[in-house]
Formats: C-alpha cells, structure tokens, sequence
C-alpha cells in the first residue's frame, strides 16, 4: 500500500487548515481557499485510509452539468487541492484514465516549498506528441 498523508484542506474563511476531516460544502458551512470545481484543478489522490496519498495526484476535469448547489462540485472538500493547470488547458479533454504526467513545474510560489528542488522520476506519458511542451 502506498503510504498516506493527512488530508488538509483549508476554508477560504479560516486561518488554519482542516486535517483529516473533509471539508462540510454542501451544507454551505464552507468553501475550500483552493476549490476543485475548475477545470484542470490538480489534487492529490485518496488513499486506502481515507487521506491523502503520498504518492498519487490527479487532474480534475469539472463538468458543470453535473454540479450541485451554487455549481460546485459534489466532491468539493473531499480532496486537497494544490494547484491549477496554467498551459496546455486545450488538451484537459484528451486525457484518459490511464495517462502519466512526465513533467510538473511550480510556476508560482516556489518559495513556500519545504522539499524545493527535490525532483521525481519521469514516467511516460499517452498524450499527443508536443502536448507536454505547451
């Protein structure tokens, strides 16, 4: 099993974060500061204990028409959200299940990182030729 950690997620009306708990949304009780109901929002992915893995992130690819109450998404505050996807949005729509990310960068806020620098290992990838240099 891969290993996990907490889930944080943090309301746009706190000061600190929420560990391992979700976030109350559909209540109306919050929204999340880092919202997954955009599209291309990147979080990580739920491990087998209920938090987050360590290992696995994901791509969200929101669909309106299928949105609750004040068009957020039915998963949002489930999952910790960390960022957005900023180049490339065009080709969101042609990626599968199974696709591998080959490269990430941090665009902004590089300087906030605990691990800076620290560099994972390259996977192949399923998306059209070019696409990961857009």
């Amino acid at each position: 099993d891969a290993p996990s950690v907490p889930l944080e997620i943090k309301a746009s009306d706190a000061f600190e974060p929420l560990y391992r708990s979700p976030l109350d949304v559909q209540s109306g009780e919050a929204i999340p500061s880092i919202p997954l109901s955009i599209n291309g929002s990147v979080a990580m992915a739920r491990a087998k204990d209920g938090q987050s893995d360590a290992q696995q992130f994901f791509i969200y690819l929101f669909d309106k028409r299928s949105a609750g109450l004040g068009g957020l998404s039915f998963e949002e505050g489930e999952f910790a959200v960390f960022g957005y996807v900023t180049k490339g949005e065009e080709f969101l729509n042609a990626i599968s299940t199974d696709a591998r990310i080959v490269n990430a960068r941090v665009v902004s806020g590089e300087d906030k990182l605990v691990n800076k620098g620290v560099v994972a290992e390259e996977i192949a990838t399923d998306f059209p030729p070019g696409a990961a240099d857009s």
